[in-house]
Formats: C-alpha cells, sequence, structure tokens
C-alpha cells in the first residue's frame, strides 16, 4: 500500500468520523423536533375538534353529537376531517371512542362523552379529550 492510498483511507475514516459524531448530536435533536410538532397539531386538532362540538351545540338546539360524531361534525360541515393524534406511546389514530370510557382509558385516539352515565366521572357530556394516560395528555 502506498503513502497516497493510506491518505486516502485515513481522510474516509475521518470524513466517517465526523459524519458519526455529527450524526449521534442531530438525530435526537431531530426525534424532539419531530416530537414536538407532533404535539402541537394534536393540541390544534384538540382545538378544532372542540370547537366543532361547541358549533354543533349552538345550531342543533343545545344537543351535543351522539355516538356517530365524527360522521355528524364531517358530514354537516362542522369540521372537514377529523383530525389525528400524534403522540408517543400511541399509533396515530383519528379514532374517537364514545363507549367503555371507565376501561379504554389509554387508546390513543381521542375519548368523547357521549352522555351523563357515570362512565369517566370527571368529564362532562359533550367532552372530547386525548384518549392517554400518559404524561399530562389526559387533563387537556
Amino acid at each position: 500500500m502506498t503513502n497516497k492510498n493510506i491518505f486516502v483511507l485515513m481522510e474516509i475514516l475521518a470524513a466517517v468520523t465526523i459524519v458519526g459524531v455529527i450524526a449521534y448530536f442531530a438525530i435526537p435533536k431531530y426525534s424532539n423536533i419531530l416530537r414536538a410538532s407532533g404535539e402541537a397539531a394534536t393540541k390544534r386538532g384538540l382545538a378544532s375538534l372542540r370547537s366543532a362540538i361547541a358549533l354543533y351545540y349552538g345550531d342543533n338546539g343545545a344537543k351535543y353529537p351522539g355516538v356517530d360524531i365524527s360522521k355528524e361534525l364531517v358530514e354537516k360541515g362542522y369540521i372537514k376531517q377529523i383530525p389525528y393524534v400524534y403522540i408517543s406511546h400511541h399509533k396515530n389514530s383519528n379514532v374517537i371512542l364514545t363507549h367503555d370510557l371507565e376501561i379504554n382509558t389509554d387508546t390513543g385516539g381521542w375519548a368523547y362523552k357521549v352522555d351523563d352515565m357515570p362512565n369517566s366521572p370527571d368529564r362532562v357530556k359533550g367532552q372530547i379529550w386525548i384518549n392517554c394516560s400518559h404524561g399530562d395528555w389526559s387533563k387537556l
């Protein structure tokens, strides 16, 4: 092996090392940025759903949407589509759970209280929330 080949090999090793160091610091930062943007989108989606429910309530004689909330809000034009929940610990979902809320407390997606039944006692009829028990999501 000549001196020129050794020099080229050293340059390649130096470049790979530099790329590795940059990746070591950049990948976690990039992951945090993606997580934060997903959380922001989820909070915007929650605000949109709450606004759509409030408009529905006002337009329909003080009645909240029922079990088919997704269909009612979209077909009547209160919201273009049901937004997705983007949070860690769960797959992205735009499903709105309306039943068995007392046992399905951590499914991801949305949860919506249709009636005044005792399930989810800390929630009231017509309320929608992020169906996740990790962190502060359940308090939104």
